[in-house]
C-alpha cells in the first residue's frame, strides 16, 4: 500500500470516528401564511357606479296633492276641484249675491308638491347604503393586496470527539420571505389601493345627492328582497345594472383563501444528515489551522474535500458511474465559472462607471477653476 492510499484510508477512518461520536440536534421553526383575496367585487361595483350616478342626476318624481279646507282669504288658488268640493259642501257658502256670485267662507285648497319617495328611488337609496356597508366590510377583510409570508428559523448544534480533540459547532439560520400579490389590477395600471380610494370617494359623493339627502332626512325605510319588478326597474338600463349589483351583494360568496401552517420540531430527516456532513466538511477545512501535526496543504485539503464529496454522492446513488460523476462535475464547473465571469464583468462595469463619474467631476471642477482664474 503506497503512502497516498495509506492517507486515504487514515482519512476515511478518522471521518468514521468523527461521525460515530457525533451528537447533533437540528431544531426547526416555520411560519407560513398565504392569503389570496378575490377582488372581483371591486370591478362589479366600479362598473355599476356610472349607472347609479345617471339615476341620481335625474331621479324619478311623482306629484303629491295635499288637500286642505281653509278660510277663503288664505286660499292661494281656486281650482276646478275647489268648485266641485264647494258644490258638495254648501255649508261653506257664506252668501250668494243678487248677481249670482257665490261668496264662500271656506274653500278647498290643493297644494301640489313633487316627491322623491317612489319605490324605485327607495330601491336606489337602499342599494347605495348596502353597497357602502358591503364595500367597507370587504375592504377591511381583504386590505389592498393579497400576500404571503414564509419565515424559517433553524438552529444546529453538534459536538464530537476524535482522539483527544473535542469539536463543537453552533449555527443559527433565519430567513424571511414576504411579498405582495396582485397589488395591481391586471387589466389596467391602476393599483387596487387607488381603485378602492376612487370608489370610496364616489360612494361618499352619492350621499350628498338630493335623492339621498331627502330620503335620509325622511327616515325612509329600506326596501327588501325580492325587488318588485316595476316597469322602470325592468326596462330602464340604469336600473337593470343597479338590480344586478343588488343581486350580486345579496348572493355574495366569499372566495378568499387563507393558508396557515406553523411548526416547531426537532428534525431527524435527510436535512439533519446534510448538516452533519457540512459539520464534517468544515472540520476538514479547519485542519489547515493544525499547528501540531503535519500542515495540511491546499492540495491535500482539496483532495480530502473531493473524497468526502464523492462518498456523499455514492451514499445517495451507489450505482452512479465514473462517467456520470465526471459529467456532473464538468457541468457544475462550467456553471460556476460562468457565474464568476458574470460577477467579474459586473464589478468591472461598476468600477468603470465610477471612474467615468469621477472624471466628469474633476473636469467640471477644473473648468470652474479655470473660469475663476480668468476673472
Amino acid at each position: 500500500m503506497d503512502q497516498e492510499e495509506q492517507e486515504v484510508l487514515e482519512q476515511s477512518t478518522n471521518q468514521d470516528i468523527f461521525t460515530n461520536n457525533m451528537n447533533a440536534i437540528l431544531s426547526v421553526k416555520t411560519d407560513y401564511e398565504k392569503r389570496e383575496y378575490d377582488y372581483e367585487w371591486i370591478d362589479i361595483i366600479d362598473e355599476t357606479l356610472p349607472y347609479i350616478d345617471n339615476i341620481l342626476r335625474n331621479p324619478k318624481r311623482f306629484i303629491i296633492n295635499e288637500e286642505e279646507v281653509v278660510q277663503v282669504e288664505k286660499s292661494k288658488k281656486v281650482t276646478v276641484e275647489s268648485i266641485i268640493h264647494l258644490t258638495q259642501h254648501t255649508n261653506y257658502i257664506q252668501k250668494i249675491e243678487d248677481n249670482g256670485d257665490v261668496k264662500p267662507s271656506k274653500i278647498l285648497n290643493i297644494n301640489k308638491e313633487e316627491s322623491l319617495d317612489t319605490y324605485e328611488n327607495r330601491f336606489i337609496y337602499t342599494l347605495i347604503n348596502n353597497t357602502r356597508t358591503f364595500f367597507e366590510k370587504r375592504k377591511n377583510e381583504t386590505g389592498e393586496f393579497s400576500f404571503f409570508k414564509d419565515r424559517k428559523e433553524l438552529r444546529y448544534e453538534a459536538n464530537t470527539v476524535i482522539d483527544t480533540e473535542e469539536v463543537e459547532i453552533s449555527l443559527d439560520i433565519s430567513s424571511k420571505n414576504e411579498a405582495k400579490l396582485n397589488s395591481k389590477d391586471t387589466s389596467s395600471e391602476e393599483s387596487i389601493a387607488d381603485k378602492l380610494k376612487r370608489i370610496k370617494i364616489q360612494l361618499d359623493g352619492f350621499m350628498g345627492s338630493e335623492l339621498m339627502q331627502t330620503l335620509t332626512k325622511a327616515h325612509t325605510p329600506p326596501v327588501r328582497s325580492p325587488i318588485r319588478k316595476t316597469n322602470v326597474i325592468l326596462k330602464n338600463p340604469n336600473f337593470q345594472k343597479a338590480e344586478n349589483l343588488w343581486n350580486y351583494i345579496q348572493m355574495y360568496e366569499d372566495k378568499d383563501t387563507n393558508e396557515r401552517e406553523k411548526k416547531d420540531y426537532y428534525d431527524e430527516s435527510d436535512l439533519k444528515q446534510q448538516y452533519n456532513q457540512a459539520f464534517l466538511s468544515l472540520y476538514i477545512a479547519n485542519k489547515v489551522l493544525n499547528h501540531e501535526g503535519q500542515k495540511v496543504t491546499s492540495d491535500k485539503l482539496l483532495s480530502q474535500t473531493m473524497n468526502r464529496l464523492i462518498e456523499n454522492i455514492l451514499d445517495s446513488n451507489y450505482e452512479i458511474t465514473e462517467k456520470e460523476i465526471k459529467e456532473l462535475f464538468d457541468k457544475q464547473l462550467k456553471l460556476i465559472k460562468s457565474a464568476n465571469e458574470e460577477k467579474k464583468r459586473k464589478i468591472k462595469k461598476l468600477l468603470l462607471d465610477k471612474l467615468e463619474e469621477e472624471e466628469k467631476k474633476y473636469i467640471k471642477d477644473w473648468n470652474i477653476l479655470e473660469e475663476t482664474s480668468i476673472c
